[in-house]
């Protein structure tokens, strides 16, 4: 039984690419079952990985409907007991299968495998829809920022005049001209991270709205970092030589670092309001180490007053049984942390 085999057996359904939602049926979780085994079968006779061949057997006759579990008896009574018996053995199929694969996960080769026989005209673009949409992005903002770029009013003395020297259309472009900037570099960055989990088979299309968030938040964050923030905060560093559209660029790729310098601005500001409070930070891990300190030499001492006074315990005759209970006592302290309130009992007073 080969891929040849699986090819032509597997049934294509929408509900069998995620998980079936709750209440659903069991011949929804079981066909779900069937789709996952069949996607992961393929995959690691694809990639050569060491599948054994009973289990491709196997699977390919609980798939048919010629293994023996499905062959039910004479006797209709035992039938659900067979169909279970064929359920377990699928899940046991299952769980071999996703071991052999990972970090491969079943739902990612399922809806991979899923898309890859759908045959759609512009799979070129991507196997999933994600990917494509992405990619459509990036051309299109590849598209806008040559496009933009076109025009008389964008030049590199009027990108650098920025939002409160210029107006009119002359502001219009240069701002459009930015943000496309910004959105070229968000959407690399977006497809270059989401192609990564694609070709590591860890995709999760639970997680496809994040990604349209993150090209809002580069759009958002190469603006504010080319017009909001002061041109000066680069001076100092490397990027003092970096423009308007690479720093907007930038920004996109990289809203994280963005946000990250926005927080160091807010911490900044924070402490010439309230005044640097290190010093009270200092003072006060200071006087917590000098109270553990004392509290651990008091422990110290108690426990030495202690075994001082166990030890002076052995030398009456009748002290056996107390002994034991200070010891017993002493150990519960010791583990407790707290031996201040080890509770001593009296030894008997010699009868001479």
């Amino acid at each position: 039984m080969g891929i040849d085999h699986f090819s032509n057996r597997f049934r294509l359904r929408a509900a069998r690419v995620s998980a079936p939602p709750d209440g659903a049926s069991p011949g929804a979780l079981l066909a779900q079952l069937r789709d996952e085994c069949e996607a992961m079968a393929r995959y690691a006779l694809h990639h050569g990985l060491p599948v054994a061949p009973e289990t491709i057997a196997l699977l390919s006759a609980l798939i048919d409907g010629t293994a023996p579990e499905n062959r039910p008896p004479g006797t209709a009574g035992d039938v659900p007991r067979y169909a279970a018996t064929s359920q377990h053995s699928l899940a046991s199929i299952h769980r071999k299968l996703a071991a052999l694969i990972a970090p491969a996960t079943p739902q990612a080769v399922t809806l991979l495998d899923a898309q890859h026989r759908l045959g759609r005209p512009f799979a070129w673009l991507g196997p999933v829809p994600l990917i494509r949409l992405l990619t459509v992005a990036s051309i299109a903002f590849l598209i806008a920022v040559v496009a933009t770029g076109l025009s008389p009013d964008v030049s590199a003395d009027n990108v650098e005049r920025g939002f409160l020297d210029s107006h009119g259309t002359q502001l219009l472009w240069n701002a459009l001209f930015l943000l496309f900037c910004a959105g070229l570099g968000a959407s690399f960055a977006t497809l270059f991270q989401a192609h990564r989990y694609i070709a590591a088979s860890t995709y999760d299309p639970k997680y496809d709205a994040s990604y349209g968030a993150r090209l809002i938040l580069g759009l958002i964050a190469g603006l504010i970092l080319v017009e909001m923030l002061p041109s000066r905060l680069f001076d100092q560093g490397s990027m003092h030589s970096f423009g308007k559209p690479a720093l907007s660029m930038l920004g996109g790729f990289s809203a994280t670092a963005v946000h990250r310098l926005l927080q160091r601005l807010v911490d900044t500001l924070d402490t010439l309001v309230r005044g640097d409070r290190s010093s009270d930070a200092d003072a006060a891990q200071q006087t917590r180490r000098a109270q553990a300190v004392s509290e651990r030499t008091q422990w110290q001492s108690e426990i030495a007053a202690n075994l001082l006074e166990l030890q002076q315990s052995l030398d009456h005759p009748d002290a056996g049984d107390t002994v034991r209970q200070r010891l017993a006592d002493l150990t519960r302290a010791m583990l407790a942390g707290e031996p201040a309130r080890l509770s001593v009992t009296p030894i008997p007073n010699d009868p001479e």
